[in-house]
């Protein structure tokens, strides 16, 4: 238990080194939930996008719908 104290460059070694593996992780953690919310995101547009032209059709298919009715009682 007779240990020698760090000097201060071996000190400030050890803070590289752990800002360096900090940094590293860091940018591969972020990189992975960057990655992970795009998926989301592009998944929520497609969602999105497809309810919106199904809307659009319903509206569409229901004006022609009463546009043929209207057509056919008026000629009845």
């Amino acid at each position: 238990m007779n240990e020698q104290p760090l000097t201060l460059r071996e000190t400030a070694k050890g803070i590289a080194v752990r800002a360096g593996i900090l940094g590293v992780a860091g940018v591969v953690v972020s990189g992975f939930v960057m990655s992970l919310a795009m998926r989301l995101a592009s998944g929520l547009v497609r969602v999105l996008i497809g309810l919106f032209l199904l809307l659009v059709t319903g509206g569409v298919v229901t004006w022609e719908a009463k546009k043929f009715r209207r057509h056919f009682a008026s000629a009845v």
